[in-house]
């Protein structure tokens, strides 16, 4: 028996192709940033509207050419990618531009090794006080993945596949280049589906329900989510299956409110120096 949510289906006619690809996100949210944000949020009082920025923000593409010199993407899909993520952005005002597109002229870049790469690409191509994103073929460390970002702190570095610039992944990074952690992340012990423990578990923000992955995530159904997983209380989880900081199969259509909050507050305290 699958929950199945209908809250997008407009949104998930037209990602339905992009489901086939690898979707899963390398983001790397660590145990001492979770103990912040669970400060952080615990300290917040967020307000039951969203937080107007009125903020422009630049993105600098950085396109890896292929060993024919070809860059693999073309100009409407970095539109596209844009578009999307103005689209879900826009209920806090922040609007992303494309400020100029970059290639890399080195094909060995195209299958990307993080580790490897990163200390190579970065000193040579990366623009100050913008969002850096960088498109290759694949993702081979870390591995199987649509995409990545650094959380507020590090470098203002997306990485993304060049398969993967139409669906939601950039808006699932930049999520994470906000913010926000998986709602599954915890180290505090599995969020309980009555939400008590909401603030000091699972994603600190409680009008995300508990998410229990990986456990009930149906693999072969998009959009479902397979009962059966209970909390320490017996009650049987009910994940938000449609969060865009989630794990499950072409469901992702929206943010929670205090999720957009959250980011406004990320973009004040930590990268506002962004233009």
């Amino acid at each position: 028996m699958g929950l199945k949510i209908n809250c997008c289906f407009f949104l998930l006619m037209i990602f339905s192709f992009a489901s086939l690809r690898a979707q899963k996100c390398g983001t790397t949210v660590s145990a001492e940033y979770m103990r912040t944000h669970y400060n952080q949020v615990s300290s917040l009082t967020y307000q039951a509207h969203d937080t107007c920025l009125n903020k422009k923000l630049s993105i600098v593409f950085h396109v890896v050419l292929d060993s024919s010199n070809n860059p693999g993407v073309t100009p409407a899909t970095l539109t596209t990618c844009v578009n999307n993520l103005n689209n879900y952005f826009k209920r806090i005002c922040i609007t992303f531009m494309n400020c100029s597109t970059n290639f890399i002229p080195n094909y060995n870049y195209n299958q990307w090794n993080g580790p490897i790469h990163e200390p190579m690409v970065f000193p040579n191509y990366y623009v100050d006080s913008t969002i850096n994103i960088y498109v290759v073929q694949s993702i081979v460390a870390p591995g199987n993945i649509g995409g990545y970002a650094y959380m507020p702190g590090g470098p203002d570095v997306i990485v993304l596949q060049k398969a993967n610039l139409t669906d939601l992944t950039a808006v699932h990074e930049m999520g994470h280049f906000f913010g926000l952690p998986h709602t599954f992340e915890t180290i505090g012990g599995s969020e309980l589906v009555n939400e008590s423990n909401c603030a000091t578990s699972g994603d600190g923000f409680c009008d995300t329900e508990a998410d229990p992955h990986p456990a009930g995530e149906n693999n072969n159904e998009p959009c479902s989510f397979t009962y059966g997983p209970q909390d320490a209380n017996g009650n049987y989880y009910t994940p938000p299956v449609d969060n865009i900081m989630t794990y499950y199969k072409n469901c992702r259509c929206r943010f929670t409110q205090q999720q957009y909050n959250h980011m406004a507050f990320m973009y004040y305290t930590i990268r506002n120096y962004l233009h």
